[in-house]
């Protein structure tokens, strides 16, 4: 066997190229690991600069970022000299990283999620703010990411945005999403097993709805007894019952997030682009590694029961992962079909019917009378909204 060759790679760097301070803010980023990257990364990591320049130089690889909006929206905050704290200081780490390695960031997904919430004008403000943080020396971002100083000053005013896109529509892709979001709230709020859950919810997205793959990964982790879960859906049992509503929502755009991702990493497949998602919720980021696990070639199948193992009981993991196979593989009647096509308004009445469900859930107190104060209270919870749905 032939030797391998030894190859000495020399960067050129322009004088004032911040290498130190750079390296630096690998570092932190690295301990956070806050990037997930659509392919397989080479040997030397996400995180190494040298890598980085490699890639870009000699294979003429162009690395594109999708940030969550945790990222855009606390970046965009900054450059109205905001004060810091930890998150803006990472945030900073992200954006400074990408600049100097010239690596693009795309935040529409971002800002979809902003404009039905706040409108139009709220959207394309913060669009703008961010633009303007983005097209930004990167000094003045790496010195807040390292704590040299504690706010962005000094930005011009916010760039004009060319664009006429309707912001408060929703996406058709989020609108699914919504629906089995609302789906997810109304199985965790029956008394069922995580295991029961996740299969009824695998049955029902192949029997009436559409099997949406990024939100099957995400169910199988906010079910997941050991999934360290917290503000993946917020508000699900609150007595406000609009703060569950709104919890589905922004699960939806989350996992609208991560579909994004999947989507643009499987265009780009074979191509030179490589695509990579940022988020600080470390929850989301773990997610999105399962998702490209599940979704890259096969044996997918055996991966996805090792990496669900890491929070499910080995042979519930390898139940999910075997009845995913299933219903991806198993043939729909035509009469389904035939369904799809005669139901014009299906999403708004699943998204009708599920908001309904999630709205009829309340909390109910079970004990003695409010004066005998004597004896311990037993909180419990009544769950009227049926599981049934008809097919669209």
């Amino acid at each position: 066997m032939e030797a391998e060759e030894d190859m000495t790679f020399m960067v050129r760097l322009p004088a004032d190229f911040p290498l130190a301070d750079l390296q630096q803010i690998a570092t932190m980023l690295e301990q956070e690991d806050v990037f997930v990257p659509g392919y397989i990364p080479p040997d030397v990591g996400m995180y190494d600069l040298m890598g980085h320049f490699y890639g870009s130089m000699m294979d003429n690889v162009s690395v594109v970022l999708l940030p969550d909006r945790n990222i855009v929206s606390r970046l965009a905050k900054a450059t109205c000299g905001c004060k810091t704290d930890d998150q803006l200081r990472l945030a900073a780490a992200v954006l400074a990283f990408a600049h100097c390695l010239e690596i693009q960031i795309e935040p529409s997904i971002a800002y979809h999620e902003l404009g039905p919430a706040q409108g139009n004008v709220a959207a394309y403000e913060e669009l703008a703010r961010f633009r303007l943080a983005d097209n930004s020396h990167p000094r003045g971002w790496i010195d807040l990411a390292l704590g040299r100083s504690d706010s962005i000053s000094s930005l011009d005013a916010p760039l004009v945005v060319a664009d006429s896109r309707d912001l408060t529509k929703p996406l058709h892709r989020w609108r699914c999403n919504y629906i089995a979001a609302l789906k997810i709230g109304e199985l965790e709020l029956l008394p069922l097993t995580p295991l029961e859950r996740t299969l009824k919810l695998l049955d029902w997205m192949h029997d009436d709805f559409i099997l949406a793959g990024p939100a099957v990964i995400f169910a199988c982790h906010y079910f997941a007894p050991s999934f360290p879960r917290k503000r993946l859906f917020k508000g699900l049992r609150s007595d406000q019952r609009e703060r569950a509503l709104a919890g589905a929502a922004n699960a939806a755009w989350d996992i609208t997030h991560l579909s994004e991702f999947i989507r643009q990493s499987n265009e780009a497949h074979g191509s030179n682009t490589r695509f990579v998602f940022a988020s600080l919720d470390e929850s989301l980021r773990r997610i999105a590694r399962t998702l490209f696990t599940a979704t890259s070639e096969d044996p997918a199948l055996d991966r996805l029961g090792t990496a669900l193992a890491d929070w499910w009981p080995g042979d519930q993991a390898r139940k999910i992962a075997t009845r995913l196979s299933e219903v991806t593989q198993r043939c729909r009647e035509p009469a389904w079909y035939e369904q799809q096509r005669n139901s014009p308004n299906a999403i708004p009445e699943f998204i009708g019917r599920g908001e309904a469900s999630l709205s009829a859930w309340s909390p109910v107190i079970v004990g003695p009378s409010i004066e005998d104060t004597s004896l311990p209270i037993e909180r419990t919870v009544r769950c009227t909204a049926g599981t049934s749905h008809r097919r669209a």
